[in-house]
């Protein structure tokens, strides 16, 4: 049997709405009028890579440290991947295995130099290829301010990630 990873997606566009009593409520969008969604499975070789390769090792987290200064910190040394997964903790880096102190900052994420997107604390993005193609060394992180501005005063986040092929 096949190994694999389960995968899904749900957005719900929302709209916030004022009453007659001046109180605000949350609806799903009109203009789109429904959430949005999808699932499937990530095909995998297998999880043999060391634990700052793939993120994780015999059940034990490997968080990386996203440095505040550049855009070129790698996700993984990972050059054949069917899944990149990275999660913003929230928290400063500790240790590979213990997270630090809070810290309400974002991680950019790019392809070289080019945003892919900015998460967050506690949002998590996925990239899939099952002809595991994708580049580790081409996928960067960095620590930012939440608009998604340069600060190398922003201390260091802790992400968690999961490179596999």
């Amino acid at each position: 049997m096949a190994d694999r990873v389960k995968i899904a997606v749900k957005i719900t566009p929302v709209e916030t709405i004022a009453d007659e009593n001046a109180g605000e409520h949350d609806i799903i969008a009109s203009e789109v009028g429904k959430s949005l969604g999808g699932s499937g499975d990530a095909n995998v070789t297998d999880y043999s890579g060391s634990a700052a390769n793939q993120g994780y090792k015999d059940g034990t987290v490997n968080y990386l440290e996203v440095p505040d200064s550049i855009n070129s910190t790698d996700i993984s040394a990972e050059t054949t991947a069917s899944l990149i997964y990275i999660k913003n903790t929230g928290f400063t880096f500790s240790t590979a295995i213990a997270l630090g102190v809070a810290l309400n900052k974002a991680v950019k994420v790019m392809s070289s130099t080019n945003l892919i997107c900015l998460l967050a604390p506690g949002e998590a993005f996925f990239l899939k290829d099952d002809n595991a193609t994708l580049n580790g060394t081409n996928i960067h992180v960095r620590t930012v301010d939440l608009d998604g501005s340069d600060n190398v005063n922003a201390k260091h986040l802790a992400v968690e990630y999961l490179v596999v092929d």
